[in-house]
């Protein structure tokens, strides 16, 4: 039987997944990939594509490996160029090692020749702000001379996947002798974040130390449960087991039994999984709200496998004690505490057949005004805002309702994004103005606080959300338990709500506009689905308003098949 090799994925993905890929019965089958994974593959594609042409225009010393060639000749052309020394060598192949099989974006020399430090391109944010942290990151055209900044730091949201990738390269370029040194254990990520002020090109690379205690996982020997660990000491141990499931899955052996995780949600193994368990196991029954491994792993010792055991369980001292402790990755015992009783209401609401219903014994009352203006954003791959869409109607009469957007399907500099942003504050200042002539109240609804977040740069329209916006998704979710997500995909259609587009996210319309910008036959398409798409999310947010004040007198609703 032929070696196990793994790339640099699996140490921070599901072991099952590992399994499967690697068990007799699977081990050449190819699934398909869900359509909004799709997206994001071919975006991120399209960044790396982009990103390595501007730095084919900025480094001066940089090789650039040949990505049409086979694997086994980047290889070698990727050992000749290290070898040589050459200073940044991009698109390159390592040869497999110890297990492992990687291809870094970029390989930077570090001081003596031959010695390298790995970087990958991610599309994706690696920066945050910080009160505490400083940031270490270089210049694209200069990989290797660092600089600090202060106020921010590199623990963007993807932070933990990152550094388990770079640690599987600096594995690797260790045990191949390419590496500088335990003096030197870093990484770099090249993500799609703005430098302005900090690099002359706008992008740099964010440098992570791979030896940093930043992580508290599940320790069985510490008193908390918990350990602070860095990213080699997460990845090694990751790595290694994961390597055992591969063999032990090539020998027709199961290390690892499926359990239902959110992962599940992004996963193409995730049908043949549930068929291994059963329907009634709690982590694939219940689809919304799943605890994590660990946690599920604890639950199980206590007896509790299925949907009906989750739904009667009794969360007494002595069991939370022992949930907190295996739920290492919460902030804490009250979100531990928080995610267990809330994973056990959304069992319970599974069995009873109900969607949505109040936390208290009393029916919320519903927000209303005599002006109601439903508002939704779209912004693109740049994280341009393109599209606002208002839906304006009197008082809770969606007779009334009209449509207005404000769209551009020419491509947008900031100075573009602003120009629009002005032409809603434009028209927000009209409706507010004749609200106010007429005496009538007049509210803004918004699903999540992501249009007040997004449109916090524009400073008129910001001025003018203020004390008058609504965030739908914090009321509803704070007064109310659903069956499901609170996601307006899966709140809406609770009360017969409809997309009436194919793909409705905010994937697709990222790639929507793309084809709407063109000039191709499918650019009107595109167009109105933009459009399209956008009136059913301010429309489903109205649907959901009045699907509420429908149910009051009848508060529990039972779930469609």
């Amino acid at each position: 039987m032929s070696e196990v090799f793994l790339g640099g994925y699996p140490a921070k993905k599901c072991p099952r997944v590992v399994h499967n890929e690697h068990a007799p019965g699977t081990l050449a089958v190819e699934l398909p990939v869900p359509a909004h994974l799709q997206i994001l593959f071919d975006a991120g594609r399209a960044f790396q594509d982009e990103v390595v042409d501007v730095l084919r225009d900025v480094l001066d010393d940089g090789t650039f490996i040949d990505a049409d060639q086979s694997w086994n000749a980047a290889t070698d052309a990727t050992v000749t160029a290290m070898r040589r020394g050459d200073a940044v060598i991009v698109g390159g192949r390592l040869p497999d090692i110890a297990a492992r099989r990687g291809a870094p974006d970029l390989l930077v020399r570090v001081g003596a020749e031959a010695a390298y430090l790995p970087v990958d391109i991610k599309h994706h944010h690696t920066l945050s702000t910080s009160k505490t942290k400083d940031l270490t990151f270089s210049t694209i055209d200069a990989p290797m001379r660092w600089e600090s900044a202060t106020g921010v730091c590199n623990r963007g949201g993807h932070w933990r996947d990152d550094v388990m990738q770079l640690a599987h390269y600096t594995r690797m370029l260790q045990e191949l002798g390419f590496h500088p040194g335990d003096d030197r254990l870093y990484g770099g990520i090249l993500g799609t974040d703005s430098y302005d002020g900090l690099t002359p090109h706008g992008c740099g690379i964010t440098w992570y130390d791979l030896t940093e205690a930043g992580e508290r996982t599940f320790s069985a020997s510490a008193e908390s449960g918990r350990k602070l660990r860095s990213p080699l000491e997460r990845y090694d141990h990751e790595f290694d087991f994961r390597v055992q499931v591969a063999q032990a899955a090539r020998d027709g052996r199961e290390l690892v039994r499926p359990i239902g995780t959110d992962e599940c949600f992004d996963c193409v193994w995730a049908e043949q999984c549930e068929q291994v368990v059963g329907p009634d196991d709690a982590g694939f029954a219940l689809r919304h709200g799943r605890l994590r491994t660990r946690e599920w792993q604890f639950l199980a010792s206590r007896g509790v496998t299925t949907l009906a055991d989750l739904a009667a369980l009794e969360v007494d001292a002595d069991l939370l004690d022992g949930f907190v402790r295996h739920a290492a990755g919460r902030q804490g015992a009250a979100a531990a505490e928080k995610a267990l009783r809330a994973a056990v209401t959304k069992a319970d609401l599974t069995l009873r057949g109900v969607d949505i219903e109040p936390i208290g014994d009393t029916w919320p009352a519903v927000p209303t005004a005599d002006v109601e203006i439903d508002f939704d954003i779209e912004w693109d791959r740049a994280g341009r805002i393109y599209q606002y869409g208002l839906r304006i109607r009197d008082a809770a009469d969606d007779g009334t309702a009209r449509y207005e957007p404000v769209v551009s399907f020419e491509p947008l500099d900031d100075a573009g994004a602003a120009a629009l942003a002005d032409q809603v504050a434009d028209r927000l200042e009209e409706l507010i103005a004749d609200a106010e002539q007429r005496g009538h109240t007049l509210m803004i609804f918004h699903w999540s606080a992501v249009e007040i977040s997004r449109t916090r740069c524009f400073p008129r329209l910001a001025s003018l959300l203020e004390d008058r916006s609504v965030d739908l998704l914090a009321w509803a979710s704070g007064k109310f338990v659903a069956r499901k997500s609170f996601s307006i995909k899966d709140i809406a259609p609770i009360f017969g709500f409809e997309w009436g587009v194919d793909d409705a996210g905010g994937f697709s319309s990222m790639d929507k506009i793309e084809h709407a910008r063109g000039t191709g036959p499918d650019a009107a398409e595109a167009r109105t689905w933009c459009l399209d798409y956008n009136e059913a999310d301010v429309a489903a947010q109205a649907a959901i308003r009045d699907g509420l004040r429908a149910l009051e007198n009848a508060p529990l609703m039972v779930s469609s098949p």
